[in-house]
């Protein structure tokens, strides 16, 4: 047998008490983090390495089963992403990736490879990634001027497409990050929740490649206490240009956005 035999004393009762147990142990840790990450594309992985890397207690919630945003399919699901030289080629090499050759200070990289070297360094640095997990609605204190996001309110994926009304769970953290990409469902679900802000979610605008890529970075940070934008939300929520299958200043806007808070938490 290709097991040994000592295992045959579990039935299948023990196995599920033995999930059961661990899952919980797992994830009590989840109720108060320092930082919450809704989505586990390219921008939100990159805040997520940075963030773990400097002691920070992070979680990022994935809606899907899988890792790595929309760049996995890289343009009309040809894969290949490319990445501009300068600070993204740094976070790439850092994490692993392999860059090869394209035109003269663009580089060409597997997008499934960079998102899988990504995910795993954060894990590695002691981040969590809970896929299957939908943000429904934010924790806040306060209104208008006064008001700070403090948490999130999470439901299984599958409950949410099924239409089913089951309350969510709590989720407190000390900062939020929305890298939910073009969907900036967290953005849209502030300004909905909260109209006293007078803040619009216009949407991208249309393609300007290195314009997106300066401005995406550019506007990257807080849009109220607590909450913090990165990758192609910054996009959605400043109408700012799109850039198709370049992944640079997403990794540089999620770098960014880390740093931004650690400075904020004074956890640098």
């Amino acid at each position: 047998m290709y097991f040994p035999d000592n295992l045959l004393k579990y039935s299948e009762g023990d196995l599920a008490k033995l999930f059961i147990e661990k899952t919980m142990e797992k994830i009590r840790k989840f109720t108060k983090v320092d930082a919450v990450i809704v989505g586990a594309g390219p921008a939100g992985l990159t805040a997520a390495w940075f963030l773990a890397l400097n002691k920070l207690n992070v979680l990022v919630l994935e809606k899907n089963l899988g890792i790595g945003g929309g760049i996995r399919g890289g343009a009309m699901l040809l894969p290949i992403a490319l990445i501009e030289e300068g600070e993204a080629v740094e976070i790439a090499r850092s994490a692993g990736i392999r860059l090869y050759s394209g035109l003269n200070g663009v580089y060409v990289a597997d997008p499934t490879e960079a998102m899988i070297k990504i995910a795993t360094k954060a894990l590695e640095a002691g981040a969590s990634i809970w896929p299957g997990v939908y943000v429904e609605d934010l924790v806040t204190s306060g209104r208008g001027d006064e008001l700070r996001v403090r948490g999130v309110l999470v439901n299984w994926t599958p409950i949410i497409e099924a239409e089913w009304h089951v309350d969510p769970l709590f989720i407190e953290a000390k900062a939020v990050i929305d890298a939910t990409g073009h969907e900036g469902s967290v953005i849209r679900l502030l300004v909905k929740r909260h109209p006293e802000l007078k803040l619009k979610v216009p949407g991208m605008s249309s393609g300007n490649v290195w314009v997106a890529e300066r401005e995406v970075v550019e506007k990257t940070g807080m849009v109220v206490p607590g909450l913090y934008v990165a990758g192609m939300s910054v996009a959605e929520l400043y109408n700012l240009n799109r850039m198709g299958p370049i992944l640079g200043g997403m990794l540089v806007s999620g770098r960014k956005v880390a740093m931004q808070i650690i400075d904020d938490l004074g956890k640098r």
